[in-house]
């Protein structure tokens, strides 16, 4: 029976390479043969840098509270039952959409082996060693490591994982890369209570990642089917790597499948536009930008610094997207599924900052170090993550900080435009607008749409996505609310909403910056289908500085069906009462939404998140504000004015 993976005909829509000009094609496998990998890849594991178990000098000399941190960690998992992940928590996906019943012990099991794994690096006196080891043993037990949600469906089949055709997914290479490493840190001592332990590491791991990577092509994240590709490629690249470089012995076969891994994160690069913008939004940015990045860490420690790239222009683009759509801790500028609040590994974007040459990241980085005392406490993340960040903590520390409060950027090719109203202060207004295409990866219909904030803190806002269920990722996608351009700040034209797909797109877009003015202009009447016949629907954002913010709609119609109305969803406590102004309250600020009475009539609603991770950025909810106009012709201005 046909297999299809829900998400695919959602995220990731099929069309050539030829619809999007890149200049950066095969961006590693252009520079390096595998010929060239062969000569240059370090045998074994004498590429690894992080300190071994037996470095104790490193070990006790951490920060008292650091390395009190992580022997509590461990404490805290000396209990841990682990359980198991039922065939009936893969199913929970298929009967409900509940995909954490299976995730949260899947994670739980994972947290608890690399909580034990750190104690016993820091401690070094064996008292964590049987809990670790079966911890081991009940992950290695596993069927499957796959998520329920990423599983191959079935028609009419409840899911569970086919244990004879592993697949590999961002769950699987998860595990596979945290079991590779504490094979790595602790085979000895293993293989001191008894060599069958890491011996069933390695025979999971070659089962479960190795082996199916080294047989298979077509696995729709590997790129080599010409699908559009996301976060899922580096991601799932960068942990097979580790799970290669850490247990694979045979030379050949490294080389082989290193190299088939340059070949797959070249189809990453490929696909992303040269202005460097993630069209994932800067919560997907560390698994995206990066975790690419991580990928040619990973490649330059394995070849001892003979493989570098970090010169070309898109890393250097892509790595400084991140510094560049902070707003203020804790957001980011957020459209598609990123979340509002967001969070950066300090680490990773002070060495990627370091080596395209950023004093911005780096800079970025430090100030985040400093904000989250990281000299005192032990960070998150994965394994290797946590260890590279204890061994750079002191430079990183060290090194100015910076918060990267910039004036303006522009992204042509994603066609994003930020600005701050005063550079280098949080004060005043920010402001992001987008065109785009309404096929982006985790994609909204949100052509033309911009998020405003005031002194740091959101206003008129993107909502972002709920939490994940089955329905997220189906063709019944754009029946959720935050996914409908109606629910964005938008128009409705016609009565009617955006859609979805390649073609409904922005025109036009324009962007300009001077001391005085920013400007972003786009004809987003090619955003809609046509039933809302709409010959054009120029669009334009303008911040005068020290003065105003604008949203201007001058519009055409083919015929008049409904008057339109402008759509905006805002953080902010919100006043319609007055005719002609919206007051809007927001956290230590009040604006004035003003707009012409005579040509447009205000309403409000309320909207209950009603899901935790929407309350975690908008706790309370957020205010839903509808401007109908009273015009019934084919033609139109329409302008709202913003001002404190």
């Amino acid at each position: 029976m046909k297999r299809i993976l829900l998400f695919l005909a959602i995220l990731l829509p099929v069309f050539t390479h030829a619809q999007e000009h890149q200049e950066h094609q095969k961006l590693l496998t252009s520079r390096y043969s595998e010929a060239q990998l062969a000569a240059m890849l370090v045998s074994n594991q004498d590429w690894v840098t992080l300190p071994s178990y037996s470095d104790r000098a490193f070990w006790d000399g951490l920060p008292a509270s650091i390395r009190g941190e992580l022997i509590s960690r461990g404490e805290n998992a000396l209990n841990f039952g682990w359980g198991v992940v039922k065939a009936t928590d893969y199913m929970e996906f298929t009967r409900t959409g509940n995909r954490d019943i299976m995730q949260t012990p899947n994670t739980q099991r994972k947290n608890a082996l690399q909580a034990l794994a750190l104690a016993e690096l820091a401690e070094g006196k064996g008292r964590f060693t049987d809990q670790l080891i079966n911890g081991v043993w009940a992950i290695c037990e596993q069927s499957s490591w796959v998520l329920s949600a990423h599983l191959p469906v079935t028609k009419n089949k409840d899911l569970v994982p086919d244990v004879t055709n592993p697949v590999i997914d961002l769950g699987s290479a998860d595990a596979g890369a945290l079991l590779a490493w504490v094979h790595y840190f602790f085979h000895d001592k293993l293989d001191e209570v008894n060599p069958y332990i890491a011996a069933r590491i390695r025979n999971e791991v070659r089962n479960k990642i190795l082996e199916p990577y080294y047989k298979r092509t077509d696995f729709w994240w590997m790129g080599f089917n010409d699908r559009a590709q996301n976060n899922w490629n580096p991601w799932i690249n960068y942990n097979v790597m580790q799970c290669i470089l850490l247990l694979e012995n045979d030379q050949a076969l490294r080389t082989k499948n290193i190299y088939k891994a340059i070949q797959s994160i070249d189809r990453f690069t490929d696909w992303y536009l040269p202005d460097g913008a993630c069209d994932e939004g800067p919560s997907y940015w560390s698994h995206a930008g990066g975790k690419y990045f991580e990928c040619l860490e990973l490649l330059n420690h394995a070849t001892k610094g003979k493989l570098n790239v970090y010169s070309h222009p898109l890393i250097k683009n892509m790595g400084q997207y991140i510094a560049n759509v902070y707003i203020k801790a804790p957001y980011f500028v957020n459209f598609a599924d990123a979340g509002a609040k967001g969070g950066i590994n300090e680490g990773m974007v002070y060495r990627f900052g370091k080596a395209i040459g950023s004093a911005e990241m780096t800079g970025f980085g430090s100030f985040v170090a400093h904000m989250d005392k990281m000299d005192e406490h032990a960070s998150s993340g994965t394994i290797e993550a946590v260890i590279t960040d204890l061994t750079t903590m002191k430079e990183i520390m060290a090194s100015p900080a910076k918060e990267p409060l910039i004036d303006h950027a522009w992204y042509p090719d994603n066609q994003v435009a930020i600005a701050r109203e005063y550079p280098g202060s949080q004060k005043g207004f920010y402001f992001a607008g987008k065109g785009g295409h309404n096929a982006e990866s985790h994609n909204h219909n949100d052509v033309g749409t911009f998020i405003l904030y005031y002194n740091g803190m959101p206003c008129l806002v993107d909502a972002g996505v709920g939490t994940y269920v089955r329905q997220t990722f189906s063709p019944d996608r754009y029946k959720i609310w935050t996914m409908q351009s109606a629910y964005h700040n938008l128009p409705l034209i016609n009565g009617v909403q955006q859609m979805n797909g390649r073609s409904f797109k922005a025109a036009s877009a324009t962007f300009s910056a001077t001391s005085k003015q920013v400007k972003f202009t786009a004809d987003i009447a090619t955003a809609y289908p046509k039933d809302a016949k709409v010959k054009s629907w120029k669009r334009s954002y303008t911040m005068q500085r020290g003065k105003s913010f604008t949203i201007s709609d001058i519009y055409q119609l083919d015929a008049f069906v409904a008057a339109p109305e402008l759509h905006f969803l805002s953080a902010c406590k919100v006043d319609v009462s007055t005719p002609g102004v919206i007051k809007l309250s927001g956290q230590d600020f009040t604006l004035n939404m003003r707009y012409n009475a005579s040509q447009l009539e205000a309403s409000t609603e309320h909207i209950d998140n009603k899901d935790p991770r929407l309350e975690r950025s908008w706790p309370g909810g957020l205010e839903r504000i509808v401007l109908k106009s009273k015009n019934n012709g084919v033609k139109g201005e329409l302008k709202v004015e913003i001002k404190g």
